[in-house]
């Protein structure tokens, strides 16, 4: 997803896939500092999993991947039985100011893309819409337009951005939706975007859905 996210200019963290214990720590090695290993399965809710471990050296990050690695790791969306880990993905940590929610997908009553943005960064967005709805802010997108400026810059002011973090977001969220728009995607799901200490936006968790009807035969 993050490879995807990268090549339409969406910022996200360095990073590498990795299949062995030794791989991730030198790819830890060579990225230095805090690095964060992530189970790779087509599944949310990793980390209440054990699949994601933040390591301050590349000796913690050999024996996340030493734990990850072969794990049958169960989420609320695998099901009872799992699934069997066969890569991670090793991640250059970065320095979160703060963490926030952005998503894609069609809203199938109003008939158009719509936008979801939230405060509640990190956390499952079907929780937030249930418990605390007034933090989820939508905007539907006009496919004859697609998505303006301004409403990229509304969702950057609706989640209490300011100076230029506000042009780094609404800039982000036009990349995204140049991604979810020319892959044919069904779902782009960023949770979460953070704002870095340096005051750059980025993706450091990624989740895309492609519609099934656009893949070639």
């Amino acid at each position: 997803g993050k490879e995807l996210l990268r090549r339409f200019g969406v910022a996200v963290p360095d990073g590498k896939v990795a299949e062995t214990a030794d791989e991730v720590e030198q790819i830890a090695r060579d990225f230095g500092g805090v690095t964060v290993v992530k189970a790779q399965i087509h599944a949310g809710g990793r980390g209440k999993g054990g699949g994601v471990k933040v390591c301050k050296t590349p000796e913690d990050a050999r024996a996340a991947g030493e734990a990850i690695l072969g794990m049958q790791l169960k989420t609320h969306q695998t099901g009872p039985e799992g699934q069997k880990v066969k890569k991670v993905w090793v991640e250059k940590g970065s320095n979160i100011a703060k963490e926030f929610y952005a998503g894609l997908t069609l809203d199938r009553e109003k008939v158009r893309d719509t936008f979801v943005v939230s405060t509640e960064g990190g956390m499952e967005i079907e929780k937030v819409a249930a418990e605390t709805p007034e933090k989820i802010i939508k905007a539907a997108v006009d496919p004859a337009f697609g998505l303006q400026a301004f409403q990229a810059t509304q969702l950057a002011f609706a989640l209490g951005l300011e100076g230029k973090a506000v042009r780094k977001a609404a800039g982000f969220f036009m990349s995204l939706y140049k991604a979810y728009v020319e892959s044919d995607a069904s779902l782009a799901e960023i949770n979460p975007p953070v704002l870095t200490d340096e005051g750059d936006i980025i993706a450091v968790d990624a989740k895309i859905n492609f519609d099934d009807k656009a893949l070639y035969s």
